[in-house]
């Protein structure tokens, strides 16, 4: 035998006894978190983080192949629920969709229910799942093509039903056990439920939107008892869901004709966020001198404050720090599109607030001044939507 093959062999075996004797007392250590979360607490994609301390909290399980949308809390903060689509053969075979349950202090799956393998796999966008306002049914948005929506009880863990909706897309919590829905004809849909999470009644009102000359998109906000869309030509369009029917308030644009002039448009995935205890509207904007086909796919590149009282600007922010250059966006793909700005954006809702952005990195500053806290974090695994751990403030 070759010296050379047998000096390899020598050491390989050694090396093995030597790591098979080798014993651990543990496989690693792992913490539980309170179930009340600080107000700073801010999920990336399925990564908690604390972005005032720059401090990466953990990873909820969801399967990568799982393609699961955005988390929904329960009302007292200890389970979080998304929904995921697996297949028997990885990318193919047969479909099984769940509302999976996740315990929030450990960010483990605890339960899961399953749904008919319906949903829209949309990725965790706006209007994919939807917790009515007394936090007890969670609809799922269902395209298959056709539309409709399966009606969930978290409370009892069950799958309830199924309700059509046809011609009508995403859904929306507008009250204790009523939706709201976006149609193709710009109308909405409102679908109320019983007790028992069975369908009660529909009701289509034309008219909120023109789906033609001015789409808005899915990104909506929610503001007290309103909901504001935004058009891809910047007209907000508040829906009041306060009473027994929904309706549609005047609307207002956020660009000036000085700023259509300069060819400010809305921009971002995730691109309107609302700081609900001082009225602040802030909405990612970028210069085209084309309309964009869908604002998404285009990084805003700056951030511009309204206050919703007035419907007046009151502030101008960069997306992204100056001095993120291109060494930082070549390391750091946080849910850019465009990569010259920020995709998504989101206020926490605590006394001392911040503004988080997401692009080619996460940056982080004080949400009524503007100035940095973070530039950028340094700790943050993962990529994808921001969501608010505190949904109840």
């Amino acid at each position: 035998m070759n010296v050379k093959i047998q000096s390899l062999l020598f050491i390989a075996v050694f090396w093995a006894n030597v790591c098979f004797a080798q014993t651990f007392d543990s496989h690693g250590a792992s913490e539980v978190l309170p179930v009340e979360p600080e107000p700073d607490w801010v999920f990336i994609g399925s990564s908690l983080v604390d972005v005032m301390d720059n401090k990466f909290l953990g990873i909820a399980g969801v399967s990568g192949g799982g393609m699961g949308s955005s988390f929904t809390f329960s009302a007292d903060n200890r389970f979080m629920f998304t929904v995921e689509s697996f297949y028997s053969r990885g990318n193919r075979g047969q479909r099984t969709d769940t509302v999976t349950i996740f315990d929030t202090s450990t960010l483990a799956p605890v339960d899961e229910i399953i749904v008919p393998p319906k949903r829209a796999l949309m990725g965790s966008i706006d209007g994919a799942t939807a917790l009515s306002d007394e936090n007890r049914f969670l609809a799922v948005f269902n395209l298959t093509p056709a539309t409709s929506l399966s009606v969930v009880d978290i409370e009892r863990r069950e799958f309830v039903g199924e309700i059509s909706t046809p011609g009508c897309s995403l859904v929306y919590p507008a009250g204790e056990r009523r939706y709201l829905m976006l149609c193709a004809d710009g109308g909405v849909l409102s679908v109320t439920l019983d007790e028992d999470g069975g369908e009660l009644s529909k009701t289509r009102t034309a008219g909120y939107f023109d789906p033609e000359g001015d789409p808005i998109t899915e990104a909506g906000v929610r503001y007290g008892d309103q909901w504001l869309f935004v058009s891809f030509g910047g007209v907000v369009h508040p829906l009041d869901v306060s009473g027994a029917t929904l309706q549609f308030e005047d609307s207002w644009s956020l660009l000036t004709d000085e700023d259509r002039a300069e060819n400010w448009r809305i921009a971002g995935k995730q691109h309107l966020v609302i700081h609900q205890a001082t009225s602040r509207l802030y909405s990612l904007v970028r210069q085209s001198e084309e309309p964009l086909d869908d604002p998404g796919d285009m990084d805003g590149t700056e951030i511009w404050v309204y206050d919703l009282e007035s419907r007046q600007r009151v502030q101008r922010l960069e997306a992204v720090p100056e001095q993120e250059g291109e060494e930082i966006r070549a390391t750091t793909g946080i849910g850019s599109t465009s990569g010259d700005g920020a995709s998504g954006i989101l206020v926490t809702q605590g006394d001392d607030s911040v503004l988080v952005t997401v692009g080619g990195g996460v940056s982080v500053r004080n949400a009524i001044t503007g100035e940095y806290i973070h530039e950028q974090l340094k700790n943050v695994p993962g990529s994808g939507r921001l969501t608010l751990r505190n949904q109840a403030q």
